[in-house]
């Protein structure tokens, strides 16, 4: 038997096509996920939450990450674009002025990730304006279903730097109003988190196993929760995040205030912990 006639024996052979597909099948699912995970990354002009998010954007460098810079023409004049370069081993940082493409910026991206987000951004995502490349980008990345995930320290109007920098005595309804600007961000898919739960949440690490950290600011998403048996201290922050909602595994509950903004991720990590909210 020659060579061809072995092959096409082999082609006839049911189990011999479908062991074969199979293992192909294997190696190419094995290749999808070795495959390097990039990402648009995009900075608007907000500096609270900067230093976090690029502390977690260089972790996920770490793993293999490879990213798209771009800056609004806010973050051109207020970041560090030299250190950031530095720090993400990336050569060219992307703005309005370069003209690029679509296919240039979000080709073969697995997701968008906003690393700082200013009220103004917040507000004009949220009403679906798009008068930049960066709202435009955004926006087909919401239409298309694509991932996004948005740090908003710099847009959360109960944020505690922001207060310490005199902006924090706004009138009740219009830190409601900012809020709901990013309930209705959350409410198109995109993931709002604190800017250091963006290695956690980019990598899909659960809530409950990630390593424990203190927040200096966090994001503004909120559900209530039902209430269980304990008296737990009434945490008094705006914000409450992953370190917050684990102070309650002991007794399976956390106490915040009414009008506390509580991360999905630490609403995840309540999840993963059976660990209920109560809001007094």
């Amino acid at each position: 038997m020659d060579m061809n006639d072995l092959l096409a024996g082999l082609m006839n052979n049911s189990d011999f096509m479908n062991a074969f597909i199979q293992k192909i099948a294997e190696e190419v699912i094995k290749r999808i996920k070795n495959r390097p995970k990039k990402a648009l990354v995009v900075f608007t002009g907000a500096a609270i939450g900067y230093k976090e998010a690029v502390a977690e954007l260089a972790k996920l460098k770490e793993a293999g990450w490879q990213f798209t810079v771009y800056f609004s023409d806010a973050a051109a004049n207020v970041l560090d674009g030299a250190h950031l370069k530095e720090t993400l081993g990336i050569d060219k940082i992307y703005t309005q002025a370069d003209h690029a493409g679509k296919a240039e910026l979000v080709e073969g991206i697995d997701q968008v990730i906003i690393a700082t987000t200013t009220v103004n951004t917040a507000a004009k995502i949220a009403n679906g304006i798009c008068d930049n490349q960066i709202l435009t980008l955004i926006s087909q990345q919401i239409m298309s279903g694509g991932k996004i995930v948005c740090a908003v320290n710099g847009a959360c109007p109960d944020n505690k730097v922001r207060a310490d920098l005199g902006m924090g005595k706004s009138p009740k309804a219009y830190r409601e109003l900012l809020k709901n600007n990013l309930r209705a961000m959350r409410d198109y898919g995109i993931k709002m988190i604190a800017a250091d739960e963006m290695y956690d949440v980019c990598t899909g690490t659960p809530a409950g196993s990630a390593p424990e950290k203190q927040p200096e600011s966090a994001t503004c998403a909120v559900e209530p929760a039902a209430k269980t048996a304990g008296e737990p201290e009434i945490i008094d922050k705006h914000i409450i995040s992953r370190p917050e909602i684990l102070k309650g595994r002991d007794i399976g509950i956390v106490r915040v205030r009414e009008d506390a903004i509580v991360t999905m991720y630490a609403q995840e990590t309540a999840k993963e912990f059976g660990i209920q909210i109560e809001r007094v």
